[in-house]
């Protein structure tokens, strides 16, 4: 956004403000989007665009002067959705609390899960469409310092750690108890959605092996298959109990899987061994009495897992008041900085008329000089250079001080007492008044 004053606006909808049904329809693909953004010009896109669209939101970022109206018939344009079916669900953000917004967003507290991971890598992507686009014009500034946002929040607090779902929770306790998952033998019951959230998360944390147990065989083998495992029938429960660490239940069954006469024959010969049982299904397929087939036998049902989950949300909860402090705190510095560009016209101008005098009158004086040579005319050139250089740095560290906190009367003092060129000062005065415009909305 460097360079000159350029408004910032949001137009957009997500998971708080709109249902399910709706997001869906507005959702927008990578090639989607690449297409919509060839159409920009004629539509007026003179300071950039970048749209974020996931499964939670679909936002437009749009620098320039563009109206609501014109943003949203981009949207009707590239989606296809009526204007009228997302009005209602619509937010427009501004300046400050846009720029606010998009910080947030890459620092994951304005996510349905605080803290997601995923945000930030989304974000990121978003911006790289545009550039490949060709349409992020001037919005690489505010892009460039959101994600550096979203990573301070992450680095800097604990708003991403504490997993939220049930498989990574289960992940989570295994590590917590046996303090690493490489060398485990991990016994899954079911192939169902549930059981292969949980058998992917196990595999990406690297367990020695995985177990498919299902009632229907092709299903076992195609999820056995997905996580580099071995697939088996119900008939062979009772015989793989006995080798695994950790036994993990995720079925639509409505009885007892594993009982307690079944587990005390497993385990008969290890009676010692450190076990986990996690009972994931409702109704329950493991049965309590479990616990005490043996020494070791520890057993988990989903409400234990649940618990571990909505102690998880709190911290993340309080997390995220820490990531608005950064994100307070980098809104100022990123206005901060955009007010102190905002003065390069002014500054440059001085520069030029000062240097514009200086060598008028030193090529005057020069002509009375001529019994110098070379080396005595460049010294004093560069004494005259460095003069003025010493002249103006005080003042323009000033005026950068001026326009970063929006001090408009003193900026406006300087274009007055040094008449400079009527573009320098047009440009100069129009930057602050769109500023002094911005800060007052």
């Amino acid at each position: 956004m460097g360079g000159g004053a350029v408004k910032l606006q949001v137009v957009g909808i997500n998971h708080v403000t709109a249902p399910v049904s709706i997001r869906e329809q507005a959702e927008m693909s990578s090639e989607e989007i690449l297409a919509g953004y060839r159409t920009l010009a004629g539509l007026h896109a003179d300071g950039g665009v970048v749209v974020l669209s996931t499964c939670n939101r679909t936002e437009f970022y749009v620098a320039g002067a563009l109206t609501l109206a014109d943003i949203l018939t981009w949207w009707e344009q590239w989606s296809g959705v009526e204007r009228g079916q997302l009005s209602e669900y619509l937010y427009w953000l501004q300046d400050d609390q846009a720029i606010d917004h998009l910080f947030r967003v890459a620092a994951g507290v304005d996510s349905m899960i605080i803290g997601e991971p995923e945000i930030l890598g989304q974000v990121k992507a978003a911006y790289q469409l545009a550039q490949d686009g060709g349409v992020a014009g001037v919005l690489h500034r505010v892009f460039q310092t959101a994600l550096r946002v979203g990573k301070r929040a992450r680095t800097e607090t604990a708003v991403s750690q504490n997993a939220l779902s049930l498989g990574h929770v289960v992940v989570e306790l295994v590590e917590r108890v046996f303090g690493q998952v490489s060398g485990l033998k991990v016994l899954i019951l079911g192939a169902g959605d549930m059981a292969g959230l949980v058998a992917r998360h196990i595999h990406s944390a690297g367990v020695l092996g995985i177990q498919i147990v299902n009632r229907t065989p092709s299903r076992g083998r195609s999820l056995a298959k997905e996580v580099g495992g071995e697939a088996y029938g119900l008939d062979d429960l009772e015989g793989l109990l006995a080798g695994a660490d950790v036994i993990i239940a995720a079925t639509k069954s409505p009885e007892i899987l594993v009982s307690e006469q079944v587990a005390r024959k497993a385990f008969r010969e290890s009676e010692h061994r450190l076990r986990f049982f996690f009972d994931l299904s409702v109704p329950r397929n493991i049965d309590s009495g479990v616990r005490r087939s043996g020494r070791e036998v520890f057993v988990y049902d989903i409400d234990d897992v649940r618990s571990v989950v909505e102690k998880n949300q709190a911290e993340r909860r309080r997390e995220a008041d820490a990531v608005d402090r950064i994100v307070r705190e980098e809104v100022v510095q990123f206005r901060e900085a955009l007010r102190a560009t905002d003065i390069g016209p002014l500054i440059r101008g001085l520069r030029d008329r000062a240097e514009e005098i200086r060598v008028a009158e030193l090529s005057r004086v020069m002509t009375r000089l001529n019994h110098l040579d070379d080396d005595e005319r460049d010294l004093i050139e560069q004494a005259t250079r460095l003069m003025i250089n010493k002249i103006l740095n005080e003042p323009m560290v000033s005026m950068r001080k001026w326009a970063a906190r929006g001090d408009h009367e003193r900026v406006d003092m300087v274009v007055d007492l040094f008449h400079l060129r009527p573009e320098v000062e047009a440009k100069t005065r129009a930057i602050m008044a769109e500023r002094r415009l911005g800060s007052s909305g």
